[in-house]
């Protein structure tokens, strides 16, 4: 923003010495060359606030692929464990059916899970790309229009038409090459973003059917079918905020007993 405004200035200057210098066409070439200053400043605007929105968005897609690495690995942790599980049950002599049965909708779960995860994680990978590359694209449009600027105030200290033109196209081809980020990082961004839906649908999907298993709760009730244990962990969590404040001021009555 401090590019244009600085262009803004340059171009009131410039339109201000052509009104004093009491010459018409010398006068009118520096009002145009002013104005071509002034949007050329525009221009190096919009470029900066466009690189600072795609970098802006590849730090919150590197978050999100942060979270979901975060998912594959815990996934990864929990096949694992389940792995381990299995090979216990390999070990013993006699394993009940059930039990079987159980372990082996485990390992297909978890299994399904940590492929699930895995190519969530990775598919995050080209959003990122196409943001940074998006970024280096406006970067190098706004560069090429900084250099236009350069070029059109060389064209007001010389009274050059010639760099005035060069400044024009410049000025074009910072248009065209910020024209052409948009159009194809628009483009790319469209497959990506429905690669990466596709398996937050997925995970979602999956840990729907986690949730509505009754599997994990029924292997419970049967090391504690008549609620015995549930009901003592329960009356202790009850009684556990009743009983911090007297701690804590046992603590601090034996701490003074120190002193």
């Amino acid at each position: 923003m401090s590019e244009a405004i600085e262009a803004m200035e340059r171009a009131e200057k410039i339109e201000q010495s052509g009104h004093g210098g009491g010459h018409g066409n010398h006068g009118g070439s520096n009002k145009l060359i002013g104005l071509t200053m002034g949007l050329i400043g525009v221009l190096i605007a919009l470029c900066a606030a466009l690189v600072g929105g795609e970098r802006n968005e590849m730090s919150r897609s590197m978050i999100e692929q942060t979270q979901a690495t975060a998912d594959a690995t815990s996934a990864s942790t929990k096949f694992r464990v389940v792995m381990i599980s299995i090979e216990q049950l390999r070990a013993q002599a006699t394993v009940s059916a059930q039990t079987r049965e159980r372990f082996v909708r485990l390992y297909d779960d978890y299994s399904k899970e940590r492929k699930i995860t895995d190519a969530w994680a990775k598919s995050y990978q080209p959003l990122i790309d196409a943001h940074f590359e998006a970024a280096e694209g406006y970067e190098h449009a706004q560069l090429i229009a900084e250099i236009g600027i350069v070029f059109a105030s060389l064209a007001v200290l010389m009274a050059s038409r010639a760099a005035w033109l060069v400044s024009i196209v410049l000025a074009v081809g910072s248009i065209g090459m910020a024209g052409k980020t948009h159009f194809e990082t628009a483009k790319h961004l469209g497959t990506v973003v429905v690669s990466i839906e596709h398996h937050v649908e997925e995970y979602k999907a999956l840990r729907l059917t986690h949730v509505g298993d009754h599997a994990d709760a029924d292997a419970a009730k049967a090391l504690d079918p008549d609620g015995t244990i549930r009901k003592i962990l329960a009356k202790a969590a009850d009684e556990a905020p009743a009983a911090a404040p007297k701690e804590a001021a046992a603590k601090e009555e034996n701490h003074g007993e120190h002193h």
